[in-house]
């Protein structure tokens, strides 16, 4: 998936007329460029920091890409310029697709890794999600007036503005690829800065089973409310959960809970119970 991704991303720049920008200026020209640039080096380096860039950044391309493909239709352009556009809008939004994958996200997930352990990606709170799509619009609409405003002097404005927020986006979103179930030799660990003040740690003698969470279940849901399958891990004896000031907000709950199951969601459930399995075979 990984390479494919590279692959796409790479061919995108080779094709003729993928990269048209119409009546841009030079410096909305340069824009768009520095964004594939951004996108490439985060598809070739996987890290957690290059996920997000890449899933923030791509829809925007493919935005920019489907709206030049549709406004110069017929506009006097040669043939292989045509097809160019098109294979390059397509080779953006498969991208694009492919980057929201878990597969894809697990790669960048594991790629900061330290010895042992194996992480996986937490799905994100929905809570969050309204908030982040606003601010992508906001984005998305700082960017166009830089890429088609006529003036050089609107278009140069209007860039220190999209990178300002572009920047201010990035470090709010960060925090969803930094979520992560943690796998090691001695135990569970569970890293989530949105909604754990300190990271939740659990030798594995003190696990007494992870597993697809029971609709009837009184665990403490600590996913922040999310979608598809849900794991319960559940321990020996109570243990202390610090949560983060928007976890107390969103459960109302105390900052500081004694809980006996947490509820999580990996957005690969089936790999981490895998590798919970295999953890315990080596333990025996």
């Amino acid at each position: 998936m990984t390479n494919l991704v590279r692959v796409a991303w790479l061919g995108v720049a080779a094709l003729p007329g993928a990269m048209q920008f119409g009546d841009a200026t030079v410096l909305a020209s340069w824009l768009v460029w520095a964004l594939w640039a951004g996108v490439a080096i985060g598809v070739l380096v996987p890290h957690p920091l290059s996920l997000v860039a890449v899933r923030f950044v791509t829809p925007l391309l493919v935005v920019n890409a489907g709206w030049l493909l549709v406004t110069t239709s017929g506009s006097g352009v040669d043939t292989a310029q045509r097809w160019g556009s098109i294979g390059g809008f397509f080779l953006m939004l498969v991208v694009a697709v492919a980057t929201y994958g878990a597969a894809y996200g697990a790669t960048h997930a594991q790629a900061a890794a330290y010895g042992h352990e194996r992480r996986h990606l937490l799905r994100p709170p929905i809570a969050v999600i309204l908030p982040i799509g606003v601010l992508w619009l906001v984005v998305a609409a700082s960017g166009a007036v830089a890429v088609y405003a006529q003036s050089l002097v609107v278009t140069a404005i209007a860039t220190v503005i999209f990178a300002a927020l572009t920047a201010f986006a990035l470090r709010r979103a960060v925090v969803l690829a930094r979520r992560w179930l943690v796998f090691v030799p001695a135990g569970i660990a569970v890293h989530d800065p949105l909604m754990l003040r300190d990271t939740f740690m659990v030798r594995s003698h003190d696990v007494r089973s992870l597993q697809v969470a029971p609709h009837d279940t009184a665990g403490f849901d600590a996913t922040g409310t999310t979608w598809g399958v849900v794991l319960e891990l559940t321990l020996s004896h109570p243990h202390d959960v610090s949560l983060s000031p928007f976890a107390s907000r969103l459960t109302r709950t105390l900052d500081r809970l004694h809980v006996t199951s947490l509820l999580l969601a990996p957005s690969r459930p089936n790999s981490a119970l895998a590798n919970d399995a295999a953890g315990k075979h080596r333990a025996v």
